[in-house]
């Protein structure tokens, strides 16, 4: 066991070592897409993995899936007013540049929009969700087909949250559509929920996760320049003037989840601020639901029940107990982050304590954009049974810290799970 810890232990330094350069964002990603410094909040983007042939005599019979739902309106009206409100007051004291007065228009249209619809899934989170379906079944053909009387079973689930719910209707929609002889279930059920959503014990680390990911936001954000071009000298002071350029960067970043672009202004920040903006939002995102030195180990543990869930369904379907071709699950970025975080894939997995480390080897809008998901496509050998898996996250090969990737040897993928999940 000893010998077996320290393969893992020097396999996951290489892969985080190479896992770093490919999570970190460099400010020339963001200035050829500002949306993407929208971290979390960003919609999904489809980057395509490379081709790696499946090896000779396997063909894939089963899927096991869990995914981040889709675009959404943002969560709460206090994201939307917190920074129209000291826009509103100085346009009533007649005292907003041009600038300023461009701005409170765009926010005030997307406030409008959004009444009513807080957390909602957008018509993007649908074609999102639709999407990443099309593309699962595009690729995976004989999991999906019912050809020569074979019989497709697709067994969904989600949380309990109606964008979940919705994201898990879109994707059975789109393959139910591409074969409608697919048969599905879909669930929400509180019943799923101590795997489908589990939730960290964090202690005292909760407050002190958030007071680290504050002081990041204190160090990093200027807001001087910022305020200049948009208040006039005669403008009410602001109280919180890092805290309002953070606002309106919320405000701005859910614009594209509504397919309202038009109304986004990501130039009224020069590339420098937007740079900062991302890594503060990185930050946060890194201390509160990802796996940090300080911080982490609740978080990445929580995810422990639904690693058993993948694997204990997968060795059912394996065993010949259930006819499954596909399980899907959908829930949030709070569950799917510590999953990939456990699973050490290497693009989410780099345990840092340090702030500024976290800019190089941590990127949220790579690890959890709108949608995100993480596949494990699993295939046969026709003629010897043996079973290997491929693992993709956001659909693209994910490196684990073991031997006989990308399509690895079922038991020794299982075996690595198991160890992972009984630490």
């Amino acid at each position: 066991m000893k010998n077996r810890s320290l393969r893992i232990l020097l396999s996951a330094l290489a892969v985080l070592i190479g896992g770093s350069i490919a999570a970190q964002t460099a400010p020339e990603e963001i200035a050829a897409n500002p949306e993407r410094s929208a971290g979390v909040y960003h919609s999904y983007e489809y980057r395509p993995s490379e081709e790696v042939p499946v090896p000779k005599g396997y063909r894939p019979f089963y899927i096991s899936h869990y995914g981040r739902h889709g675009s959404r309106y943002h969560s709460s009206e206090q994201l939307y007013t917190a920074a129209l409100v000291a826009l509103r007051s100085a346009a009533a004291a007649d005292a907003l540049t041009p600038l300023g007065r461009e701005i409170l228009e765009k926010g005030e249209a997307l406030a409008a929009d959004a009444a009513g619809r807080y957390g909602d899934l957008s018509p993007r989170g649908v074609r999102e969700h639709r999407a990443i379906a099309e593309r699962m079944f595009r690729s995976w053909p004989e999991v999906f087909s019912t050809r020569h009387g074979r019989e497709c079973f697709v067994e969904s689930r989600s949380t309990l949250v109606p964008r979940c719910i919705l994201s898990m209707a879109a994707f059975n929609e789109r393959l139910k559509e591409l074969n409608p002889e697919i048969h599905t279930t879909r669930e929400s059920s509180a019943r799923y929920m101590d795997y489908l959503a589990g939730v960290p014990v964090m202690g005292d680390l909760g407050p002190r996760s958030h007071a680290a990911a504050d002081s990041v936001k204190r160090a990093w954000l200027h807001p001087e320049r910022l305020v200049a071009s948009l208040f006039s000298e005669s403008a009410p002071a602001l109280q919180d003037p890092r805290k309002f350029m953070y606002d309106l960067f919320m405000l701005t970043s859910i614009a594209q989840n509504v397919d309202r672009p038009d109304l986004a202004f990501y130039d009224a920040f020069t590339p420098e601020e937007l740079d900062a903006l991302w890594a503060t939002l990185n930050a946060y995102c890194y201390y509160t639901m990802g796996p940090s030195l300080c911080f982490g180990d609740p978080i990445v543990a929580s995810a422990r029940p639904l690693l058993r869930n993948i694997v204990e369904t997968a060795r059912e379907v394996i065993d010949g107990q259930r006819n499954l071709s596909a399980s899907l699950r959908f829930g949030h970025d709070v569950y799917l982050i510590p999953l990939a975080s456990l699973l050490q894939v290497s693009v989410s997995s780099a345990r840092v304590s340090d702030a500024e480390a976290i800019r190089t080897c941590w990127s949220i809008e790579k690890v959890s954009p709108m949608a995100a998901n993480i596949q494990f496509v699993f295939f046969r050998h026709e003629r010897t049974g043996d079973v290997r898996v491929r693992v993709l996250y956001n659909e693209r090969d994910a490196r684990l810290p073991i031997d006989g990737g990308p399509y690895y040897p079922w038991e020794t993928f299982r075996a690595y799970c198991e160890e992972l999940c009984s630490e």
